[in-house]
């Protein structure tokens, strides 16, 4: 059977394209790497854009013709220089992570918006990865040292086509997405996308042309994904009714905050969930009664007797305000682990992808069920029955009690995380539960809280789990991504 006339066309176009851009970039300086980086990561299944093609820049030039740029940057390449370069050659998309906890923390923002904004950055900086490496193997232009082999490049030269530049099409989709959610710290970010370009230009790895097109695919990408967080409810205003009475919530001691953090966070919209609603669980105990009443007296109990051990516990996770936050350490923790088992960069974004939009869910789902059943905290609770005094070991943060957000978003965040690195799956369970732990310790959360948050953190890891599942990417085998030696 004949193929329509349209894909002859089609097919004939496409020859014509590859045999002129083949001619432009020369037969000796065409990537053939049989060892190349994650060759197929251009196919995989995108978050926001439509495909990693659906951005393909124009074809690209000869480079002999920007060789003399690549010599002149070579030639006065500084200390300075190098010492960027170093600091790059350690991650791209590790990098634009250590950078925005440092804008949560010097910022205070509060865990939802800090888990909304991860998601948001780690998915840019995914999908930029995927629309690059697309280009890059679609087009297959060679980088500078294979038009002259005697270039004096600094760092390890990438495994990969040229054109584009991957460090600076993440650099630039993770650059504004960050000013559009710190706008005060534009220049910053600016500085810091300036320095991710300037690396990859004197360290003689990219053409200009492979640095200007990386800045405008990732420019476009995260315009992409700015619109999602235009358009994902974080503007909504709370309109349920607070319940008044015993066992409700109540503005808790020393700070007595009046109105509660981010009471819509619920109605923001999910990346993994249908509805902020979707796994809603049942009440909490009922107030008074004798399920309750223990509870209560465990937390007293195990605060009447909290051993250094404990409270080092509760401290260690506390992660109060001005401080990178409980979504924060979970992705401390991620990427520690990408370094230490040397994944390449399109598998390190993915697990920063996958764990953020999993985050997030868990704090929108939260929210949802702290804002409808508005129970109320332990130190309210503790004061009126045993010491109208008593503090709890970390501050009680400004809002109902069940279920733990903590708990909700360490239970997606160590089943995420052992997924990707099944090796350390029991110290990743064994740390997701010490961190739904130390709210008990800490004095803020019931027993139930913190079960009941760990349990829906946990859904929301094993929907994500499948989607990373059938995403096109290297299908992950017990051990796999754990393959090397920490």
């Amino acid at each position: 059977m004949r193929p329509p006339k349209f894909l002859n066309t089609l097919m004939a176009l496409t020859i014509f394209v590859l045999a002129a851009c083949d001619a432009a970039i020369g037969p000796v300086s065409r990537f053939t790497d049989p060892n190349a980086v994650e060759p197929t990561a251009g196919s995989w299944r995108t978050m926001v854009i439509a495909s990693g093609s659906a951005f393909r820049p124009v074809a690209p030039g000869n480079g002999t013709l920007e060789l003399s740029a690549v010599r002149n940057a070579i030639a006065s390449r500084s200390l300075t220089h190098q010492t960027a370069i170093d600091y790059w050659n350690g991650g791209v998309s590790r990098r634009w992570n250590e950078f925005q906890l440092q804008l949560i923390a010097s910022t205070a923002t509060n865990p939802p918006r800090a888990s909304r904004g991860l998601a948001l950055v780690s998915a840019a900086m995914y999908d930029a990865m995927v629309a690059t490496w697309e280009a890059k193997f679609y087009y297959r232009r060679g980088r500078p040292s294979a038009y002259d082999p005697s270039l004096n490049v600094y760092g390890a030269e990438p495994r990969t086509p040229g054109y584009v530049s991957e460090r600076v099409a993440i650099s630039a989709a993770a650059a504004d997405v960050l000013k559009y959610l710190f706008p005060a710290s534009a220049a910053s970010i600016d500085a810091k996308l300036q320095e991710a370009k300037d690396a990859d230009l004197y360290s003689g790895i990219s053409f200009p042309s492979d640095i200007t097109s990386g800045d405008a695919l990732g420019k476009t990408v995260a315009s992409w994904v700015i619109s999602r967080g235009q358009n994902d409810n974080s503007n909504a205003v709370y309109t349920g009714t607070r319940l008044m009475g015993p066992g409700y919530w109540v503005p808790t001691p020393p700070a007595f905050i009046q109105n509660p953090l981010e009471p819509a966070c619920g109605l923001w919209k999910p990346w993994v969930l249908p509805t902020g609603d979707a796994i809603r669980p049942g009440p909490p105990p009922a107030y008074g009664g004798d399920e309750f009443n223990a509870q209560l007296d465990e937390v007293w109990q195990v605060n009447q007797t909290l051993t250094a051990e404990r409270l080092a516990i509760a401290l260690y996770w506390a992660a109060g305000s001005g401080t990178v936050t409980p979504p924060g350490m979970w992705n401390q923790i991620a990427t520690g682990l990408a370094a230490d088992y040397g994944l390449n960069e399109p598998q390190a974004v993915r697990v920063l992808a996958y764990l953020g939009i999993a985050q997030a869910d868990a704090f929108i789902s939260c929210w949802d069920c702290k804002y409808h059943y508005w129970c109320v905290r332990p130190v309210t609770e503790v004061r009126a029955v045993y010491d109208a005094d008593w503090l709890s070991p970390i501050a009680t943060p400004p809002f109902p009690s069940y279920p733990s957000g903590h708990s909700t978003t360490s239970g997606a965040a160590a089943a995420m995380l052992a997924y990707f690195f099944p090796n350390d799956a029991v110290e990743l369970q064994r740390m997701g539960l010490e961190a739904m732990s130390s709210r008990l310790y800490g004095g803020i959360h019931f027993t139930f809280d913190d079960f009941i948050g760990y349990n829906m953190g946990t859904a929301i890891a094993t929907r994500t789990i499948k989607i990373a599942g059938s995403d096109g990417a290297p299908k992950v085998a017990p051990g796999a991504y754990a393959s090397a030696t920490p």
